[in-house]
């Protein structure tokens, strides 16, 4: 497995170009953050080039204002502009939102889908994924319409594209549903990313109630090539908490 690490939690006091190095010093495969909008993508692609280091993901140009279940019209410019993002970067790799629930859930659903349909031809074309990201709605996301990876697999079954997956954030489907294993397992060509940190409190890995070496193993086993992404709080000195989960997640194989 290759693991990345999203550095906008992660080595707070240190600038957020410098924290790509570290990442790389510390034993990450990758790395990966949130809004390219908020950076120098063209300066980020050069660290990363600098260092040999590969980006796995980032979201969506401003993914929480402009959401998947925006006008179409709307939603096409943005994606537009990320691959322009992602081009500066090396990155094919984005995380779609869903959006608040704003209507019935079986009408978003249906815009959901209508979206992601019309946009595929385009990330196909251009050789981009989509990983629209699962969230949990009990305590950090309160209102936000995905809040299951069953739902979440519906969509990306309807859609029926190479380009459009679910992004399986572990931490989030543990408080929402459980049944870890089984889900991922069973729906592994539908996953184009993940997402883990410890449950409760979002910290290290090793530190929570999900025993992430035998996720990992599961997820390997049924076939998953991608990044597992590290996407989480750290409860002390950054660097060894990263070198402690890595080595933990590690001992999966």
């Amino acid at each position: 497995m290759k693991y990345s690490l999203c550095i906008e939690p992660m080595f707070e006091n240190v600038d957020f170009y410098d924290r790509i190095r570290l990442a790389k010093d510390c034993g990450a495969d990758a790395v990966e953050f949130w809004d390219p909008a908020d950076y120098d993508t063209r300066k980020i692609g050069a660290i990363l080039e600098k260092e040999n280091m590969p980006i796995a993901i980032c979201c969506l140009n401003k993914a929480w204002s402009i959401r998947s279940n925006a006008p179409y019209a709307e939603f096409k410019k943005n994606v537009e502009k990320t691959i322009a993002f992602g081009k500066d970067m090396g990155c094919n790799n984005f995380i779609a939102l869903s959006g608040e629930l704003e209507c019935k859930a079986d009408t978003q659903k249906s815009i959901l889908i209508e979206n992601f349909k019309r946009i595929a031809e385009l990330c196909e074309r251009e050789g981009v994924v989509l990983s629209i990201e699962a969230l949990n709605s009990l305590y950090d996301h309160k209102g936000y319409y995905l809040d299951s990876s069953y739902i979440g697999f519906e969509i990306c079954k309807a859609v029926n594209s190479p380009s459009i997956k679910l992004l399986y954030d572990c931490y989030h489907m543990q408080l929402m549903e459980g049944n870890l294993t089984n889900s991922i397992t069973t729906n592994i060509g539908f996953i184009g990313h993940f997402h883990s940190a410890g449950v409760p409190g979002r910290h290290e890995l090793h530190l929570g109630e999900i025993n992430y070496t035998h996720i990992i193993r599961a997820a390997e086993e049924a076939g998953y090539t991608g990044y597992f992404g590290l996407e989480y709080w750290p409860t002390y000195d950054n660097m060894q908490s990263l070198k402690d989960v890595l080595r933990y997640v590690r001992d999966a194989k």
